[in-house]
């Protein structure tokens, strides 16, 4: 089975064509290890073989439809991604924004980039019915089922409450949040029982405390021209560039803001704590003792996981309990995890027995 999946954000368009059964990984020196993660029943993941992938900058083409017949054309690299005379079995496209409509038919609108995704026009461009949009921060919560897949390491301590949802986060241009909710390991077909809820969090506003950071809200709000400062604002990419500007660094754009942050340890921090707090927030509403996991550019750019201000950050707790001190934390720096994600949903949906 041949499944094109698609992570589409504000910046970045990645698209990755996979061939997909249950089968062997390769091991070590060629040797053969069995799939991973293995179910209760003996019954492992499926194996998801990467054939060729192209990513390319959004803001190049007037629309969705354009950027995706770029695919049937020879990149500089090499062949083009789709071979008109063999297109895929099904295609699993996961655009940043709400994705609304019926299974099959759905549509997104992203939240930046005026594009306008839908699943009528794939199934004309690519010839198959099997055709899913799904949130691309779900996409890299289904992704998360397979951790080894997309190493996700350990970055903050804790224990992780079985069959509990895990919260999955991203900061690229915006901040994205969904949740995980899989039943524990030892439990069969766990991967056909899981479930993903996408939430547009990212526009919820942003809580602020204390008088300098009320005062750094002022200036960003001024800066943005709008009364209500939300996730995006802060944790995405471009909040970055208020921070820096607000600490009396240059006013420059959020890819140079990055780049110079290591000299700027005081806006690295601001930003770290601002995401850690996004992220325990985001555990508070909803119960994700599971975990978190942390994904996206900027984290990985900023090593923003393992910043003290972040730890700090997310630790505090005024709860009773003390909830957030066993809530543990991982990461994924692997910037694909969303294709891989895109797949894997495409794989359980139309694969036919495939969930274990």
């Amino acid at each position: 089975m041949r499944i094109l999946s698609g992570d589409i954000g504000a910046t970045h368009c990645r698209f990755a064509l996979y061939s997909a059964a249950h089968a062997e990984r390769p091991g070590k020196n060629g040797t053969a290890s069995p799939p991973v993660p293995t179910d209760a029943d003996g019954c492992g993941a499926p194996a998801l073989a990467l054939l060729g992938s192209r990513i390319f900058r959004g803001g190049d083409y007037p629309s969705f439809n354009a950027a995706l017949r770029t695919l049937f054309a020879d990149d500089e690299g090499g062949p083009a991604l789709l071979d008109p005379a063999r297109l895929p079995d099904a295609a699993v496209i996961a655009p940043a924004g709400p994705v609304e409509g019926p299974p099959g038919d759905e549509n997104c609108r992203l939240a930046n980039l005026p594009w306008l995704v839908k699943a009528s026009d794939l199934r004309v461009l690519l010839g198959t019915g099997r055709i899913r949009l799904i949130n691309d921060l779900e996409a890299t919560a289904w992704a998360c089922l397979l951790p080894e897949a997309i190493a996700v390491r350990p970055v903050l301590p804790g224990t992780a409450k079985p069959g509990a949802p895990a919260a999955v986060t991203a900061a690229g241009t915006g901040f994205g949040q969904a949740l995980l909710l899989s039943p524990p390991a030892d439990e069969p077909m766990r991967f056909a029982r899981a479930r993903v809820l996408p939430s547009e969090g990212g526009h919820a506003e942003f809580p602020f405390t204390g008088a300098r950071e009320f005062a750094f809200a002022a200036f960003a709000a001024a800066r943005l021209g709008t009364d209500r400062l939300v996730c995006d604002h802060i944790v995405g990419g471009t909040g970055l560039t208020h921070i820096l500007a607000f600490l009396g660094g240059p006013d420059v754009g959020p890819v140079e803001a990055a780049a110079l942050c290591p000299h700027y340890p005081e806006a690295l921090e601001w930003y770290a704590r601002f995401y850690g707090r996004a992220c325990r927030m985001y555990v508070l509403h909803t119960l994700a003792l599971g975990g978190v996991y942390m994904a996206g550019g900027m984290a990985a750019r900023l090593n923003v996981p393992e910043s003290p201000a972040f730890a700090a950050e997310f630790r505090a707790d005024s709860h009773p309990s003390g909830l957030m001190r066993e809530v543990p934390v991982f990461h994924t720096r692997d910037p694909h995890a969303g294709l891989l994600g895109a797949a894997f949903f495409g794989l359980l949906r139309f694969g036919g027995t495939v969930g274990c």
